[in-house]
């Protein structure tokens, strides 16, 4: 006889989780004891060889990979510690498991199309909106059918929500300045397609069904944007919808309206860009520090402290009263609030950084001291918003005579940046990229290419995952000395590209690369300095800013051998850390 332990060590709740160990705790068949610890959670049994044996595969089958989990674990042990009490978990949300999919989602099986086909594993028929339960297989078909007729159709909505639109076509029209988003209908033949690594084909089949950034094979047929967001169905109406295009020979679709999280690789764990999973349920939190507010109303998000913990639920108030800190001065704030997110597990937060990069907000480094003093050391330059402008600056600048050569080199390049017209905010990495696009030549190579913020943007975080090594020239990121704080000298850093194009024209992969690879380089400087004063211990990582996995990927490299990093796995990086964070802004009731 032996006592073994079946662990799941999760970086945050998985509310399915929870719900398994409670499954296998009601079911006759196994004598086992639960628990959970944190966001870690355990089976425990007792039994002969082969009986274990059975356990195990039943727990391989049923548990689902999420992209929050770090680790599962098989354990001997003398004495168990778990208990037989139910474990408490947040509502599930998700429509369907691995158990359930073959027997709905198949077109060979028996029930197919039957989308209240009922599940004991993870009873998701119990969850589905009626508006879904009593769609029939054929009128899904006849769904389809419209989509051939008119190019798009929008599957039924829930509770007057949106419903998802999905498209042959992208739907530039409306969204001009969004980054497309793709269902896959196909999981086999995604590596025709995209360049996908193992981490995110592993997160795009997880419970959580992410929105993940990738890249389509060079020179493919019909996927002409440098960068799409993909996702896997994650309702079972979208699945039956996808089996049946799948059949008609259709490997992805344009989809619009869809409530898959967006999900960014920082520092080697998935993070949310933005929690969406708030909703009518309550998030809670622990803090070891006491907040200067009791209550906050932002966006999406109504904050509480209750005693000893921070609680979050979705924000009704449209209308919201000011509790002390207002929706402006948290965004202007947002770097302060995302370091205070971060802190709240620690018992005095101090000796850190908070590198947050924003492509809303204003992206700053803020520090906090040994006696948590908070100082606003360097902040993104607000940038031209139109060509004409960017023009006008560069030739006031001493780069002037390097700009010369430039538009002698390259007239349709230059006459592409003077047509330029980016949407706001503009004090962000995303708009700096934007305009180094046009310099590298992004108008006139890529014969496809919307010139807005979002595709330009794109244009260089592809190539510059196209370059093959790390070896890249060193672009130029000064910093500028104001009255209160540091920002960067952008005429400098364009007359740095430009110099760097001039000399080698037809490396623009290894350019890009070098934006990004210089860009993670001079950060680290400046934190490495900013140690030298105050002590830095840790450095938190936010903002929307690192859904640009490879400028996080460098940052993370540079940075992460000499400091603790933080992406604040617990939360997102723009969003709901911002909302819980407010609440320790230094900024007193009215």
């Amino acid at each position: 006889m032996k006592n073994i332990r079946f662990e799941f060590d999760c970086q945050r709740e998985v509310p399915f989780y929870g719900h398994l160990c409670n499954q296998y705790l009601l079911n006759e068949q196994y004598d086992v004891t639960i628990g959970q610890t944190g966001s870690n959670y355990f089976i425990e049994a007792k039994g002969e060889q082969p009986e274990l044996e059975r356990l195990a595969d039943a727990i391989a089958e049923d548990f689902l990979i999420s992209s929050w989990l770090i680790k599962p674990n098989i354990i001997l042990i003398d004495t168990p510690k778990g208990d037989v009490k139910l474990l408490q978990h947040s509502p599930l949300t998700q429509e369907y498991c691995q158990q359930c999919q073959p027997y709905f989602g198949d077109n060979q099986a028996k029930h197919f199309g039957r989308l209240d086909y009922i599940c004991p594993c993870c009873q998701a028929d119990k969850r589905i909106a009626k508006q879904h339960q009593t769609t029939s297989l054929d009128e899904i078909r006849e769904l389809l059918e419209k989509l051939e007729n008119q190019g798009f159709v929008e599957l039924p909505s829930i509770d007057n929500k949106r419903g998802i639109k999905l498209s042959y076509q992208p739907n530039i029209a409306e969204n001009s300045n969004v980054r497309q988003k793709l269902v896959i209908c196909n999981p086999n033949k995604l590596n025709a397609h995209f360049i996908v690594t193992e981490q995110q084909v592993h997160a795009l089949s997880s419970i959580e069904k992410p929105l993940i950034c990738c890249r389509p094979i060079d020179s493919h047929p019909r996927l002409s944007d440098p960068l799409y967001s993909l996702c896997f169905a994650n309702s079972r109406l979208l699945m039956v919808a996808c089996e049946l295009l799948r059949q008609r020979g259709i490997d992805w679709i344009y989809i619009e309206h869809t409530d898959n999280p967006q999900f960014a690789m920082v520092s080697s764990q998935w993070v949310p860009l933005q929690e969406t999973g708030v909703g009518n349920s309550t998030l809670t939190y622990r803090s070891n520090l006491v907040p200067l507010h009791d209550d906050v109303h932002l966006g999406q998000y109504e904050v509480h402290w209750v005693k000893d913990h921070i609680e979050v639920c979705g924000n009704t108030h449209v209308d919201a009263k000011d509790q002390g800190v207002t929706e402006h001065s948290a965004q202007d704030d947002a770097a302060t609030c995302a370091l205070h997110s971060a802190n709240l597990a620690t018992k005095k937060a101090k000796n850190c950084a908070v590198l947050y990069l924003s492509n809303s907000n204003k992206s700053r480094i803020v520090t906090m001291d040994a006696k948590q003093k908070i100082e606003l050391f360097f902040e993104f330059p607000n940038l031209p918003n139109n060509g004409y402008e960017i023009v006008h600056q560069i030739d006031s600048s001493p780069q002037k005579n390097l700009f010369e050569k430039y538009k002698t080199l390259y007239p349709d390049d230059y006459l592409a940046l003077l047509e330029l017209k980016l949407v706001g905010p503009t004090n962000n990495i995303q708009s700096l990229w934007a305009i180094a696009a046009i310099l590298l030549g992004a108008a006139t190579k890529e014969k496809n290419l919307r010139l807005d913020k979002i595709q330009l943007n794109d244009f260089v975080i592809a190539n510059a995952m196209r370059h093959k090594g790390s070896n890249a020239p060193r672009i130029d990121f000064p910093l500028t000395r104001g009255e209160a704080h540091r920002s960067l000298n952008w005429c400098k850093t364009l007359g740095s590209i430009i110099s760097f194009r001039l000399a080698e024209e037809g490396n623009i992969e290894k350019l890009a690369f070098a934006m990004h690879d210089s860009l993670a380089d001079f950060i680290c400087n400046w934190i490495e300095h900013l140690d030298q004063n105050i002590s830095i211990k840790s450095v938190v990582l936010a903002g929307s800013s690192f859904d640009n996995e490879l400028l996080g990927k460098r940052i993370a490299l540079r940075l992460g051998k000499n400091f603790e990093l933080n992406p604040n796995p617990q939360m997102d990086l723009e969003g709901l850390n911002i909302a819980v964070g407010s609440l320790f802004l230094k900024q007193r009731r009215h």
